[in-house]
């Protein structure tokens, strides 16, 4: 049997598989506007046979089809994370349709596509025509929060320069920006 919970003051709910009358599994899930998202899966070895990543994945399915019904803009199923390399994630690539995000130009492309060139390289950008973005500017870079490291405090990447002799974040930062974007990239403090 499946019992969905809601944890309590978060959009996370968890979903627990029992087998006569013995916890076996939980699937942690979350609940944004527009999509499901797996988060975590857990089960008990002993029952590993019962293939419960896939069995969750269906519930999953499922589950977002049946909430499209009442929030029309919910219509996307997130598997989360998959490594290729990892034998107990291939299951993901299973799923039709399917599609993985290209690490460095953000675009999504059809898992079977992907296959055999990670088969190839553990990392591969998927889309060869979007064209790169530019690198970013000094102003661009100089927007960004990094860790003052002498204060232990977050400031802003052009204010860093000023005040710290070394500077770690130089080569790291642009390539920072080109794979999370530089929206993104501005999100969030950076610490090298």
């Amino acid at each position: 049997s499946l019992r969905l919970q809601q944890s309590s003051g978060i959009n996370a709910e968890y979903g627990e598989y029992w087998v006569d009358g013995k916890l076996v599994a939980v699937g942690v899930i979350d609940l944004l506007p527009w999509c499901v998202s797996s988060v975590y899966f857990f089960y008990d070895p002993e029952y590993s046979a019962l293939t419960f990543g896939t069995l969750s994945a269906l519930f999953e399915i499922h589950l977002t089809q049946q909430m499209h019904k009442n929030s029309p803009d919910l219509k996307w199923y997130y598997m989360g994370y998959y490594i290729h390399s990892c034998p107990k994630m291939r299951y993901k690539s299973q799923f039709r349709p399917s599609f993985l995000l290209c690490p460095r130009k953000h675009t999504w492309w059809p898992v079977e596509q992907c296959q055999p060139l990670l088969d190839q390289n553990k990392f591969v950008v998927f889309d060869e025509e979007t064209p790169e973005e530019a690198a970013p500017t000094e102003e661009q870079l100089g927007s960004l929060k990094v860790l003052l490291t002498s204060e232990r405090r977050p400031c802003l990447y052009s204010v860093y320069k000023v005040i710290e002799e070394s500077d770690p974040y130089e080569e790291f930062l642009p390539d920072f920006v080109r794979l999370a974007g530089l929206e993104n990239a501005q999100k969030i403090c950076v610490y090298v």
